[in-house]
């Protein structure tokens, strides 16, 4: 962002010395679409978001806008001035964040990701179609590519700037009556393996042909990174956030230094160095720092801003979002400390219980347990004697991911990065005892 260094001038010149803060992202993706064998959408967009923050004596306004020519300037911060003048004074509002030197993080930034062509997506998408032709199968999903830019600035000097680029390819693929899937993000595409997430999809939807019925109840569950991922994200969310914390409203409240969770669950946030990198700053230019949520299957801390760390009497870890926010921080760069062996390893370790490929429909029931629902979905087997026996007919589940997670058997020692709420890097997991509450047609 070449000029927005000047366009933040700009903006904070026209508040009229209130304190002004701007976050401004601009972001350039492009997508194509396949269903049936065939490419049916390539799109592709620039976009520039700007939210400018104005506070003054304990009251504060927001304006949003998507152009930075002078005029839309001067209208939006005249209209945020105005709005400012109305709202009623916040005891608890902070001033803005004075700079403070940030983390190098990792260059996540790829230009020929970042400026791939159409035919390149085309051409992965023709792959995969060509291959699905021969066998009487269909395919649908995505290719994209892209990047984005992120500042952070404001009025008392702060100025922070991160940019990445990002590729991803998701597939399902459909035979007869059977369905397989497979995805995966990188920063940089040629770190996409696109012919194993082909074939993995083709494969599962091939086995899982004529899929049987299987009685609710309670199973050992084998969750390859994807489904291990979603649940985990969920975890983290809703246990992990300061403001949750303060509030009473998360599982880890009274916990912290105890162990809660399987002593083979080690979980991390490190944007910095870790397995799933991103912005060194968060959204009010402080630097994020490393956490570690879980250790062994203690709770050792939780994530905070300046505000909720000013409650708790404690220091920020740089987890802001975007101001205001209702939920407070949140971890956003999980890692999951892998363990030993591969995916087929649980399985092989596995007497009786059920492969599970992907969730969907996932949905927060209870927070303070963090008790979900949802449905299997393109992949769902039963494992007999370690090994995968037959397909089954997709399942739901409506399970405390607290007591999941407390029942963790074995973790693979292959971690996948996955985009789930920010990153996380997951291995393959064998859960004890998960609540499969009915079978579904979908």
């Amino acid at each position: 962002m070449k000029n927005m260094e000047t366009v933040c001038e700009k903006i904070f010149k026209l508040a009229k010395g209130v304190q002004c803060e701007v976050t401004a992202e601009t972001r350039d993706w492009a997508l194509t679409r396949f269903a049936e064998n065939v490419i049916s959408q390539n799109v592709a967009s620039s976009s520039l978001h700007l939210s400018v923050r104005l506070l003054d004596s304990g009251r504060t306004a927001k304006v949003n806008l998507n152009q930075a020519d002078d005029a839309s300037l001067k209208r939006a911060v005249a209209a945020g001035l105005e709005t400012l003048r109305t709202q009623k004074k916040d005891p608890h509002l902070l001033p803005l964040a004075r700079p403070r030197a940030l983390p190098a993080g990792k260059n996540l930034y790829d230009r020929e990701t970042a400026c791939l062509p159409p035919g390149w997506r085309a051409g992965k998408a023709a792959e995969l179609a060509r291959a699905c032709k021969k066998t009487g199968q269909t395919a649908c999903g995505t290719v994209e590519n892209g990047a984005a830019t992120l500042v952070v600035a404001n009025s008392l000097g702060l100025y922070a700037e991160h940019s990445e680029s990002f590729a991803g390819h998701s597939v399902t693929v459909r035979d007869k009556d059977g369905s397989g899937w497979a995805e995966r993000q990188d920063f940089d595409a040629a770190k996409i393996p696109f012919a194993l997430i082909n074939e993995t999809a083709r494969a599962k939807a091939a086995a899982s042909r004529k899929p049987r019925e299987i009685k609710p109840g309670k199973y050992t569950v084998v969750l390859e990174p994807h489904a291990a991922a979603g649940l985990l994200s969920y975890l983290a969310v809703y246990g992990f956030g300061g403001q949750l914390y303060n509030e009473g409203r998360s599982f880890v409240c009274g916990k912290l230094g105890k162990k809660a969770l399987s002593p083979l669950l080690t979980l991390e946030d490190n944007s910095i160095d870790g397995a799933a990198p991103g912005m060194p700053f968060d959204y009010e230019g402080q630097p994020r720092t490393r956490v570690t949520l879980v250790e062994n299957g203690v709770l050792k801390s939780v994530v905070h801003d300046r505000k909720t760390a000013k409650k708790a009497k404690t220091a920020s870890t740089g987890h802001a979002l975007p101001q205001p926010s209702y939920m407070g921080p949140i971890p956003l760069n999980l890692a999951v400390k892998p363990g030993h062996g591969s995916l087929e390893a649980l399985i092989k370790g596995t007497e009786r219980g059920v492969l599970v490929t992907q969730f969907h429909y996932t949905n927060i029931l209870r927070p303070q347990t963090v008790e979900m629902t949802g449905m299997t979905r393109n992949g769902t087997f039963m494992i007999e004697d370690g090994r995968i026996a037959y397909p089954i007919k997709n399942m739901r589940f409506t399970q405390g991911m607290v007591e999941a997670f407390g029942r963790v058997e074995a973790v693979s020692g292959l971690p996948v990065l996955i985009s789930e709420w920010g990153g996380i890097s997951c291995p393959a997991m064998r859960l004890g005892g998960f609540n499969f509450s009915s079978s579904t047609k979908f």
